[in-house]
């Protein structure tokens, strides 16, 4: 009789729900009685659709205002794209024409490919090592997890860092997170299939560090039939319309905005949703990664994306090709990692070799998919690196457990450590014979199967390759870590620790440095004897608050933010360049690019969030000097940059003249030049011009040291005023449909004077 009643209050829910949201045939709110119809939308019912497609207002005649870059066609009775586009080149957005060559790596934006770091011509088909920013670089970094909480910010559709599991919160119940989600029926892209009545779910995005992030107007856009509100940051919104809504976010707190879906009809069901960051509703599916995120990331060798895939908390057993995260699922966050295809896609915008971790519950034709795939996508000047899941050692990760339960069943003759390493060996083993089968013949100089170790227990490193033995064949690089940690200070003597002076702190970091240069000698000789690479798979500071001691925490995180980490962080890095690195060993792997400081004090990230001005980023600046003092030939930027008013045809560029750059403009297509403008950037930076705005006749250039630090500058060519924007507003501006980028290197032949910036 109980299961009989709770089955029909659930009907009765689903029923009222769908009467009160369908009298407005999911195009309005009911209120007062009565329907309040979206834009684009009229009638009592709201059942009249004038097909704004989001992007305008309903008139008199049933009709569409269009809004800007829509114009209505009465052909195909809505509105449709609006630019004027020449030789049979398409529409590909609203007012952005389409390119007239295919962008082979790269993609197209305003009639121009923009290539991939290290490609050039006007289809982006011509590689050149020598414009690639990481040219000749041996210097790797850890990108972050995709988290709610996560101050990386990695696409321009923020949805892909929201939370999960879905929020549940419930009518007349004064709760954060009622737990109920395990009451919602969710479909397989993690989207709610129906929800009874009262009950909404939620996610959170910017959680943590909201106030750092853009301001401005976001867009929110999804697919099928559902209602969409907004909570705890400040917003207005401006339009709302069917599958399309524009939001004012003017504050974040720190807790971010939550993202509440309080309706969906369960014939057609509310997905696909997608927050957009300002300025990138129109080329978000082109241009997926957030210039900032990107920029950071071109000076690297390598790209280990073992926190992005989140190899540490799989908990898929198995974990099968048909259940890995797609691009589709509702956020690339979770338990199981962002999806493959954007690992393949970060490494090549930037350049970069991927470093991919294997879960640890993986089935066999999970890593055969997963290498075929990579093999496939990845562009061809890129190598690989594959490492068997993370740190399987120990016992305190469930990933550590299940190496040794698997190595009790099938070595019960051995003690519990070594049947668990033995196991390892096993999986590691087997891991890297199947990408060997895929990747064979030419493409197997491009795969570097990597052997991680437990390098802070030399006795068990040693021990784990005595067990390897002759499958040392199997892989081509030997992988260990190198943190330091000032000798444990903030941990052993706390107290002690608080009272100290930061020079003091860096003394503990230079006793330190002595254990690490013995360490890196040691497992460079272990690597030699083996006949294989080393390689590190994480490294840098380590300074901890392990018992959370009150005043640690906040010490730890000064140290982090002061100028003498920088010194510290480059002393690392320079003992493992002249052990490891200058006689023929891998790169340093720094952990990690960009995190929020913890509670314990640890401060992994290079830099604390995306946007942050890099001046105030002591590691930042560290290992961009290093990079600067061992690899003086890498670009930090193209060596030459034009853009075009194709209203006009006077071109603008920026180009090295005695020494130093020059930016000029040329009204007879490159032949001769006026100069017209200079930020007095001397010799001392590197310019580069990102794009030119046709219709407000705007310059975007930015300004480069040597600390790869950027300065972002708009110069008025009505006016003739240079205006400096952070970066965040820089970049919206610069992707503005009326913005053409800058001319694909050696892609204009009218341009043949300044063959060296090609070469």
């Amino acid at each position: 009789m109980e299961y009989f009643s709770f089955n029909i209050v659930l009907l009765l829910s689903f029923f009222t729900l769908c009467f009160s949201s369908q009298q407005c045939n999911w195009a309005g709110s009911y209120h007062s009685n009565r329907c309040q119809c979206y834009e684009g939308f009229t009638g009592t019912n709201c059942d009249t659709d004038c097909h704004c497609e989001g992007h305008g207002v309903c008139k008199a005649d049933g009709t569409c205002e269009c809004g800007t870059g829509w114009k209505w066609s009465a052909s195909h009775h809505k509105c449709v794209w609006d630019c004027n586009c020449h030789g049979g080149v398409q529409c590909i957005g609203p007012g952005e024409c389409g390119c007239a060559h295919t962008c082979k790596w790269g993609a197209c934006r305003n009639g121009q490919c923009v290539c991939y770091e290290g490609y050039k011509g006007d289809d982006c088909s011509h590689y050149d090592r020598n414009i690639m920013q990481n040219k000749d670089v041996k210097m790797a970094v850890n990108i972050a997890r995709v988290a709610h909480y996560s101050s990386e910010v990695k696409w321009v559709d923020i949805a892909k860092q929201s939370k999960t599991p879905w929020l549940t919160q419930r009518d007349g119940v004064h709760q954060w997170n009622t737990n109920e989600i395990d009451k919602v029926s969710l479909r397989t892209d993690g989207y709610p299939a129906w929800l009874p009545a009262g009950l909404r779910v939620g996610t959170l995005v910017y959680n943590l560090f909201g106030e750092h992030q853009q301001q401005g107007n976001y867009t929110l856009l999804y697919d099928g039939e559902g209602t969409v509100d907004f909570h705890l940051a400040d917003h207005l919104v401006h339009y709302r319309s069917k599958g399309r809504i524009v939001v004012e976010l003017s504050k974040f707190p720190h807790d971010g905005l939550e993202i509440m879906i309080t309706e969906t009809n369960p014939k057609n069901p509310l997905h696909n949703l997608r927050l957009i960051a300002p300025g990138y509703e129109n080329t978000y599916l082109r241009f997926p990664f957030h210039p900032l995120f990107l920029e950071k990331l071109k000076r690297f060798s390598e790209i280990r994306f073992m926190s992005f895939l989140s190899t540490n908390f799989h908990v898929l057993d198995p974990t099968t090709w048909d259940s890995r995260k797609l691009t589709t699922y509702h956020t690339q966050a979770g338990e199981n990692g962002a999806a493959l295809e954007y690992v393949v896609q970060i490494a090549n915008w930037v350049g970069a070799d991927p470093w991919v971790n294997i879960p640890h519950l993986a089935d066999a034709n999970y890593v055969k998919q997963f290498a075929a795939f990579v093999k496939q996508h990845l562009r061809p000047d890129l190598k690989v690196y594959v490492e068997f899941s993370n740190e399987m050692w120990g016992s305190g990760s469930a990933k550590a457990r299940y190496a040794l339960q698997k190595g009790q069943v099938l070595f019960p003759g051995d003690d519990m450590e070594t049947a668990g390493t033995k196991y390892f060996l096993k999986r590691a083993t087997e891991v890297a014979h199947i990408w060997s089968q895929i990747w064979s013949g030419h493409d197997k100089q491009r795969l570097v199967n990597v052997l991680s170790g437990h390098s802070q227990d030399t006795a068990a490193f040693d021990h784990m390759m005595q067990l390897l033995g002759d499958r040392k064949s199997s892989f081509q690089a030997l992988s260990m870590q190198d943190y330091f940690n000032c000798q444990w200070i903030a941990g052993s003597q706390p107290q002690q620790f608080m009272n100290m002076t930061m020079s003091q702190i860096k003394h503990y970091c230079d006793l330190d440095l002595v254990k690490h240069k013995n360490n890196d000698h040691h497992y460079m000789g272990v690597a030699k004897a083996h006949g294989l690479q080393l390689v590190m798979y994480e490294g840098g500071p380590a300074v901890r608050n392990p018992k959370y001691v009150a005043g640690v925490t906040a010490k730890a995180h000064a140290f982090n933010r002061d100028p003498l980490m920088r010194n510290a962080v480059k002393d690392i890095l320079e003992a493992w360049y002249n052990i490891v690195t200058s006689k023929g060993g891998g790169p340093f792997n720094y952990f990690v690019s960009t995190d929020i400081p913890m509670e314990d004090g640890q401060s992994w990230g290079m830099t604390e969030y995306t946007g942050q001005d890099l001046h105030t980023a002591p590691k930042w600046l560290a290992v961009q000097t290093f990079i600067s003092d061992h690899w003086p030939n890498s670009q930090l930027g193209p060596k030459c940059s034009f853009v075009r008013d194709q209203t006009t045809s006077t071109v603008y560029g920026c180009f090295l003249s005695g020494g130093h750059y020059v930016c000029a403009k040329s009204a007879d297509n490159g032949h001769s030049w006026t100069n017209i403008f200079s930020l007095n950037q001397g010799d001392k930076y590197h310019v580069t011009l990102d794009g030119y705005d046709v219709k407000a006749k705007k310059l975007f250039m930015r300004l480069t040291d040597r600390t790869a630090v950027n300065t972002y500058h708009v110069y008025s060519d009505h006016t003739h005023h240079w205006t400096k924007l952070p970066g965040f507003q820089y970049f919206t501006e610069e992707f503005s449909p009326s913005v053409v980028p800058r001319i694909p290197t050696a892609g204009d032949t009218r341009l043949d004077s300044f063959q060296h910036c090609w070469d």
